[in-house]
């Protein structure tokens, strides 16, 4: 993702640019909910990789942060428990599993763990996003959506509280967010992410082919030294 990362640190990325790969949607979901979420009215929870020690208090600061803002809300359960609700409410709908190049189109701004691919498919997707890292290059990612000025601040795991939440959220509804993530989905459009990972692979190649290691000599059965008994 050049877009995303100054010219400095681009060694950082794997690729300079997103390959992109299309995940098809399963015949088995169920699409029911989508007209409810006409016009991208909702906010993407996609925080089913996070190892979450208390799922029931992170989904109940996610509940109240909706609230406050007013905003609806998905919430791509996982396995970490996250989105079991004591009951269910009009305003939030959960999903077990979906694709998130698909997903994200359906939302106006989005909260995940960070990674990469993630990270790439929610800007595609021109989603403002909030970034909850727990782990690797996450943090990274966090700073560099912060950065770019299309989310706040990444609140790691361990800092996860409503009013931070609440404050992201509100970040992410700001109309200039908004128009700052569709130039960067737009410019993130014309990579070329195919190309840049080849060259990519190719630049840390060695320039030379490391020659081969000579075999060990086997002795000869009639060497001198057996013939003496020094073998």
């Amino acid at each position: 993702m050049c877009h995303l990362c100054p010219c400095s640190q681009r060694h950082l990325a794997l690729s300079r640019g997103f390959v992109a790969c299309q995940t098809p949607v399963r015949r088995s979901m169920d699409l029911s909910w989508i007209p409810r979420c006409e016009g991208n009215d909702r906010l993407c929870w996609c925080l089913e990789e996070v190892p979450v020690e208390e799922p029931e208090k992170m989904t109940q600061i996610i509940v109240e942060a909706l609230e406050i803002t007013k905003q609806r809300g998905i919430i791509n359960k996982g396995w970490g428990g996250l989105g079991d609700l004591a009951e269910p409410k009009d305003s939030i709908y959960l999903l077990d599993n979906c694709p998130h190049d698909w997903l994200f189109l359906q939302c106006k701004a989005v909260v995940h763990h960070g990674g990469a691919g993630t990270t790439a498919a929610g800007l595609r997707a021109a989603c403002p996003t909030t970034i909850v890292p727990f782990f690797g290059d996450q943090p990274f990612w966090g700073d560099r959506v912060n950065a770019r000025g299309v989310g706040p601040p990444p609140i790691p795991i361990d800092e996860f509280t409503l009013p931070k939440l609440v404050d992201a959220i509100n970040f992410m509804l700001d109309p200039k967010v908004k128009e700052r993530a569709v130039e960067l989905a737009k410019a993130m459009e014309n990579e070329d992410g195919v190309t840049g990972a080849v060259k990519a692979f190719f630049k840390h190649l060695p320039f030379k082919k490391p020659e081969p290691e000579p075999e060990p000599v086997t002795p000869s059965f009639f060497s001198l030294s057996r013939c003496f008994g020094c073998a």
